[in-house]
């Protein structure tokens, strides 16, 4: 199973049903994780996970984006793409 080592790129999607944010990774090998979430906005949960991959040696690329066209009620949905750092590469 993959990890979060900081070495193959991931995906990460954030869906909100309701009041309900989860987290699913997406790994390089098309396998994923279900990862829990502690922030009660979609907002707080892009942060949220944005600064937990950067600790672990990724870096952002490109910005969230939203996955859902705005007429659904109650859900939404955004993704963005990590990396691994270019900085962790160099000190490696």
């Amino acid at each position: 199973m993959a990890e979060l080592d900081g070495t193959a790129p991931v995906e990460v999607w954030l869906t909100q049903t309701n009041m309900k944010v989860t987290c699913r990774i997406v790994y390089e090998d098309e396998s994923t994780d279900e990862r829990d979430v502690d922030s009660l906005s979609i907002r707080g949960a892009q942060r949220e996970w944005t600064g937990y991959l950067i600790k672990q040696g990724y870096e952002p690329a490109g910005r969230w984006e939203n996955e859902t066209d705005g007429e659904a009620e109650n859900y939404v949905e955004t993704s963005r793409k990590f990396r691994p750092s270019k900085t962790k590469k160099e000190k490696s």
